[in-house]
């Protein structure tokens, strides 16, 4: 076939001279639009070399306070029980449990101001919102509280705002096991669900257990990631590290199924898509011998300083069995120094061969606490890099004693354990008691630059139906004010709550709870929860 010759009715073949304007008119419309840009940016170059911005300003909007959520721990579980969404299953058929645990529970709601009406409170079992309620406090003054005989399982406590603040409410919840591997009384306070959850205590080695328990009080589903440090720095957890958490669910994972023989843990818990409670719960046997059962709560996010109150010790020797101990861990990758003072009733005390430790750099180290003086203590770290602590206090026949006048612990008398997480200074505001419980308030008053004289607060005693008492104090810088709590509440058993009300940003403070026991008294440690800071209003820029 021949090609299609050229003809007249083909424009682009019959005459090439029509081509050449067209092309000519794009070049210059090309040329036109740099020379455009040019100028744009020449002039915009101009316009802000010799054009002042013109000042906006700020305008404040309020904010309406949020609604409190509080997640309180369940009863304690053994390790070998299978439970829906544990990561690691023991044998059942091994199960010595001769007595049975007893739980309460204790909640208190308070006027942040002490003169309004106090927020209405309710308790719910974890899960989908709308269920009715186990505890539903509707306060007609300043304070009210309530009380759960028995926990069974995972709660959470919520609150609306008090007027322009959020609400002043706490609860807690304790376990009281007297024979058996969960030997021990437990206690925690109801904490806050965050994104961040820092857990300093409990170990893996042989005959411990730490278990993990991640609620999700919310709607959505949360991812949760884990970060574990242990004696020889960070340690790779079995299989994956992350971890689903339905909404309104609780998920548990037995650290010593992905991470065993590690004998002390740091845990750091990181929560996406929403909000996750957190908490371990350490158990240890030596042998068939109990050795103690806790709640690991979060303490305070690393820092150059933290301060744990409620530190309660027997007497020791500098090596005794047994005695309280303080450990710490420098998350980061730079090694340092900390040093450790404990405040007593009369003043500082030194620590016996240990007033200041070196930092590896991702280790945990634990200090042992022996050679103290017995009595009760607000300890204090200062390191140059910024690190996590937390307090084992313990109790038994044998604490304290020289190894040699012990003898085989596993043929020994049974210990108890307790973990006081580090708390942040100048924490007012309410703390629960379970029904039934027993100890001291301990509060101490840590230097702070800047601050001097005594340090001055009132402590309120609160009943189901208000204030049932309340006790100034004047606490002198560098000292630990000890409150027994028979003392505050007299004749009134019924006490659900105490509430710290102080300006002074020194304070820091605890109870700890004993149970005196023939075969070795049981100890637990309650620290507050500071209540959410109130923000009525903020500012913004307007454009």
């Amino acid at each position: 076939m021949s090609p299609r010759p050229r003809t007249a009715t083909d424009p682009e073949r019959a005459d090439p001279a029509r081509r050449r304007p067209l092309a000519v008119v794009g070049a210059v419309v090309t040329g036109l639009g740099v020379l455009a840009l040019t100028v744009a940016i020449a002039v915009a170059g101009t316009w802000r070399g010799s054009v002042a911005p013109q000042e906006i300003a700020l305008v404040t909007v309020d904010v309406p306070a949020a609604a409190t959520e509080l997640v309180c721990p369940g009863p304690v579980r053994l390790p070998t029980e299978p439970e829906s969404g544990s990561d690691a299953a023991y044998d059942p058929a091994f199960d010595p449990t001769p007595v049975a645990s007893s739980s309460g529970l204790g909640l208190v709601t308070v006027s942040p101001d002490g003169s309004s009406t106090a927020a209405a409170t309710r308790l719910d079992p974890l899960g989908p919102n709308g269920v009715e309620p186990l505890i539903a406090v509707v306060p007609d003054g300043a304070a009210a509280g309530g009380s759960l005989p028995d926990v069974p399982g995972g709660l959470v406590l919520r609150a609306e705002p008090a007027g322009q603040v959020p609400a002043w409410v706490a609860g807690a919840t304790t376990a009281l096991t007297t024979d058996g591997d969960l030997r021990g009384l437990v206690a925690a306070s109801c904490s806050r669900a965050s994104t961040e959850s820092w857990l300093v205590g409990a170990g893996t080695s042989l005959g411990s257990s730490a278990r993990l328990v991640l609620d999700n009080p919310g709607r959505t589903a949360a991812t949760v990631s884990v970060d574990l440090w242990g004696p020889s720095g960070p340690v790779e957890l079995a299989g994956a590290p992350q971890y689903l958490v339905p909404a309104g669910e609780e998920r548990v994972v037995l650290l010593e199924g992905v991470a065993a023989e590690q004998e002390r843990v740091v845990v750091h818990v990181v929560a996406s898509g929403g909000l996750v409670g957190a908490y371990l719960q350490d158990s240890a046997l030596r042998g068939l011998v109990p050795a103690g059962t806790d709640d690991v709560v979060p303490g305070a996010a690393p820092a150059l300083r933290q301060v744990v109150p409620g530190l309660s010790v027997t007497g020791s020797t500098v090596d005794g069995a047994d005695v309280a101990l303080l450990r710490l861990l420098a998350p980061g990758t730079q090694a340092g120094t900390a040093t450790i003072s404990l405040l007593g009733p009369e003043g500082s005390v030194e620590l016996p061969g240990a007033t200041e430790v070196d930092l590896e750099a991702g280790a945990v180290l634990d200090v042992p606490l022996g050679g103290l003086p017995a009595g009760h203590y607000t300890l204090v770290v200062d390191a140059d890099v910024e690190v996590v602590a937390g307090a084992l206090l313990t109790r038994g026949l044998g604490v304290g004693l020289p190894p040699d006048a012990v003898g085989d612990p596993q043929d020994g008398p049974p210990l108890d354990r307790a973990w006081a997480p580090s708390v942040a200074l100048g924490a007012a505001g309410p703390l629960a008691l379970p029904p039934g419980v027993d100890g001291e308030v301990v509060i101490g008053a840590v230097p702070v630059p800047g601050v001097t004289g005594v340090a001055q607060a009132t402590l309120e005693l609160v009943g189901p139906d208000g204030v049932l008492g309340v006790t100034s104090l004047r606490i002198a810088p560098g000292t630990t004010s000890v409150q027994p709590l028979a003392e505050l509440t007299g004749a009134a058993s019924d006490a659900v709550g105490l509430v710290l009300r102080s300006a002074d940003p020194r304070l820091a403070w605890a109870v700890v709870l004993t149970d005196e026991r023939q075969d070795g008294d049981l100890v637990a440690v309650l620290s507050p929860v500071a209540p959410a800071p109130g923000q009525p209003s903020i500012a913004v820029r307007a454009r």
